[in-house]
């Protein structure tokens, strides 16, 4: 899966029917609020966008931050389109909701495509309370088109409290200060199951010896967690966080100041390592948590470039629920690996003697 799921939206029951509500419409009078790209658009629409893999040159792209984009302080739109990313959560959608009713003029009208027993029909009361009514337009293949039109008297201040929420990460594992977390960035009420277990096992382990790494990376970041138990335990180390959410990115650095460890921390936000930078070859300790959903080519294209970032015979830590991929793609890169079981996961060490 590629960008968080949206490159295989296109046959979705809900993205034809939004599709086709607004395919006449002007583009230049479209927000699509975290939906990807619709088929048969015109170029031309604005898109609000999770991930640096959801950049395209057809639209006018903004990246997601907390709160309200200053490019859509004032209501222009006379349409705003809502799909929703089920594995973001119900408060991810009910945020696109607001976003999409505070970007829209007095009438436009504001679009959901939703299962119905999917949590359609909350996502309707959630619009009803934006905009005071809702109207199911279409219905297909158990999918329903949602549409409310924005009132003049539209309360401003109900929609953005959808835009304040927070979650806070507290566990011993990371410190005094809990870590920030908003809807839309993974894993953001708790501490995740395989960080966990990958951070019990370097807890565990005498991971570096007696020479402190002075680089490390945390790839995939997510809010930070492992870069910054990282930072705790190696105080003079400088950590490269790199993360493709857009929102993860800004919570990082904020989990950094958080922390007190801003001044060492450097958050990159791309999709995975790029071909070139200063810490490329400098690193000497890489802490990763893959994604379990993705593609062999595309777990390939994250792990690969490691052994030329890292310093030769510096290891890379990763957590996995099965080593079948992970061995493949590191066997194959040259690596040479150990594993260790630990409950529900299996911690894998890799180091590359020489590039």
């Amino acid at each position: 899966m590629s960008a968080e799921g949206l490159q295989d939206s296109a046959d979705d029951p809900g993205v034809r029917l939004l599709a086709a509500a607004v395919r006449d419409l002007d583009p230049r009078e479209l927000l699509l609020v975290h939906s990807g790209p619709l088929p048969g658009l015109r170029p031309g629409a604005t898109r609000l966008i999770l991930d640096v893999r959801e950049r395209s040159s057809d639209a006018t792209c903004i990246p997601a931050s907390r709160g309200v984009p200053a490019t859509l302080a004032e209501p222009r739109f006379s349409a705003a389109v809502v799909w929703p990313r089920a594995h973001l959560g119900k408060d991810f959608t009910e945020s696109c909701l607001a976003l999409g009713a505070l970007a829209l003029r007095p009438g436009g009208r504001l679009y959901c495509a939703v299962r119905k027993n999917k949590g359609g029909p909350s996502l309707a009361k959630v619009m009803t309370a934006l905009c005071g009514d809702v109207e199911v337009l279409e219905r297909d293949l158990g999918y329903f088109l949602y549409m409310s039109e924005k009132p003049a008297a539209f309360d401003v201040a109900a929609a953005r409290a959808y835009l304040t929420v927070e979650y806070e990460i507290a566990d011993p594992l990371l410190g005094p200060a809990p870590l920030l977390a908003v809807p839309g960035v993974f894993c953001r009420k708790h501490l995740d199951d395989g960080t966990r277990a990958l951070l019990l096992e370097l807890e565990r382990q005498d991971v570096l010896g007696d020479r402190w790494p002075k680089q490390v990376l945390d790839l995939g970041a997510g809010v930070g967690p492992l870069g910054l138990w990282a930072a705790r335990r190696w105080p003079d180390a400088r950590v490269l966080a790199v993360e493709s959410n857009l929102l993860a990115v800004e919570l990082i650095a904020e989990n950094a100041a958080r922390l007190g460890c801003a001044a060492r921390f450097s958050v990159l936000a791309s999709d995975g390592l790029p071909g070139t930078g200063p810490q490329r070859g400098q690193l000497d300790l890489a802490l990763v948590n893959p994604p379990t959903h993705a593609e062999p080519e595309a777990f390939a294209r994250l792990i690969e470039p490691l052994r030329t970032w890292l310093r030769p015979g510096a290891p890379a830590w990763f957590v996995v629920n099965r080593t079948a991929m992970l061995g493949q793609v590191l066997t194959r890169s040259g690596a040479e690996i150990s594993t260790h079981d630990v409950p529900g996961f299996v911690v894998v060490r890799a180091s590359w003697p020489q590039r």
